[in-house]
């Protein structure tokens, strides 16, 4: 199971790499030619939101396996060694029924946005980046589950191994 959660979030941070990337070179083209060469492009702006839209949502999961995300552990250190497992599974739990309702309601946004298109852009369709929210999201949630009694994917490896 947990080498199947490292290949999920090693593919989502690839993906939201290559989001990045695809924002940086559209940025750095709506200058090059807007500034340089007086030739403003009128897709690079839509484009380069679009991609950090899509790279915030992919790099959720493997934010998550790495513990990168934000977490308040102040209450968390509080707690007595024997109550900390159950705790975190229960947090879990509620983090993955949290996510599979956005899920839920990114699936209604590509069922909205169906012939829908950027309008810079007229060729791709609203819909794509739903559709990696809603997949980004569904994975978050199934690494939640595939990793719901380890901790460290939770809390800070300081916090509350210990006791």
């Amino acid at each position: 199971m947990r080498k199947l959660a490292h290949v999920i979030g090693a593919g989502w941070l690839a993906i939201s790499v290559g989001f990045i990337l695809v924002t940086v070179i559209t940025v750095l083209c709506q200058v090059a030619f807007r500034y340089l060469l007086a030739l403003p492009l009128a897709w690079t702006e839509e484009v380069s939101r679009m991609a950090l839209v899509g790279a915030v949502y992919a790099g959720l999961p493997a934010a998550y396996l790495r513990g990168e995300h934000i977490v308040v552990d102040f209450f968390v250190s509080l707690l007595p060694g024997w109550l900390f497992q159950p705790y975190v599974i229960a947090m879990k739990l509620i983090c993955a029924v949290t996510l599979s309702y956005l899920t839920y309601g990114a699936f209604l946004q590509i069922e909205g946005t169906k012939g829908m298109t950027l309008i810079a852009l007229p060729t791709f369709p609203v819909s794509a980046i739903y559709a990696v929210q809603a997949a980004a999201l569904f994975s978050f949630t199934l690494l939640i589950l595939l990793t719901l009694r380890d901790p460290r994917t939770y809390v800070a490896q300081e916090v509350g191994l210990d006791s």
